[in-house]
Order: structure tokens, then sequence, then C-alpha cells
């Protein structure tokens, strides 16, 4: 692995939860690929737009957000960011309490690491 990767991946993944919990869909357009599918816990996939729109709109409310027990793999232009993920959510509303382990799949799209996917299981009570 690339010893300039895995920093410049944890710095992306700190913008996006920071993004995230200030409920900033600006800040964290720019860290989205055009091509991604975001899963949630609920079995259901957004895209960029719709994640982005779900943030705008209030639908998903981030009110904590900490990521832990990271590691980054490196394949070519592609990077695999491994972690667990703790949040308290509002979504449509709804408390919900977070704790999973996470994979974000990070692309490099021309000068810049864009994340690509993201997927989440829960991890048992």
């Amino acid at each position: 692995m690339s010893s300039e990767i895995a920093p410049t991946i944890l710095a992306n993944e700190e913008k996006r939860c920071a993004a995230l919990r200030a409920g900033d869909a600006d800040a964290l357009a720019p860290l989205l690929s055009e091509r991604l599918s975001f899963g949630h816990l609920t079995a259901t996939y957004d895209d960029k737009p719709t994640l982005l729109d779900k943030l705008r709109s209030g639908t998903i409310i981030y009110k904590s957000l900490a990521v832990s027990d990271t590691r980054v793999v490196e394949q070519g232009d592609t990077a695999l960011l491994f972690s667990r993920l703790t949040a308290d959510v509002e979504v449509a509303g709804r408390p919900r309490a977070i704790d999973n382990r996470s994979l974000s799949v990070w692309a490099r799209e021309g000068d810049d690491w864009r994340l690509l996917a993201y997927q989440q299981t829960p991890i048992p009570q």
C-alpha cells in the first residue's frame, strides 16, 4: 500500500463525516462519485443525487457520527476503507442509533479520491 494513500482516504472520510454531521450537502458533494451506490441498514440504496437530497431536506439528520478501527487497503485506483461507524441519526423524524462495520470504496477520479460505494453491516448487540 502506498504510504500516501491511507492518509488521503482517512482525511476524505473525516471530511465526509464532518459534512454529514453539519448537514452540509454542498461540502459532501465533491467527495462523492457520480457513480455512487450508498447502502443503508434498511437494505435500500441511494445514488449521489438522492443521498444529497435527503441531507438537504432533513430526511436524514446526523446528531453524532464517529469512525474508528480504520484500515485502508489500496488496489490500484481503488482504496477500501474498513471501519466501525457509530452514529445517532434521525431518519424521517425517527431516531436511530447506529453501530456497524462499514466498507467504503474510494476510487481515484482524475486527481481526486471520491466515495464510489458504501455498505454497512450492523454489529450484533
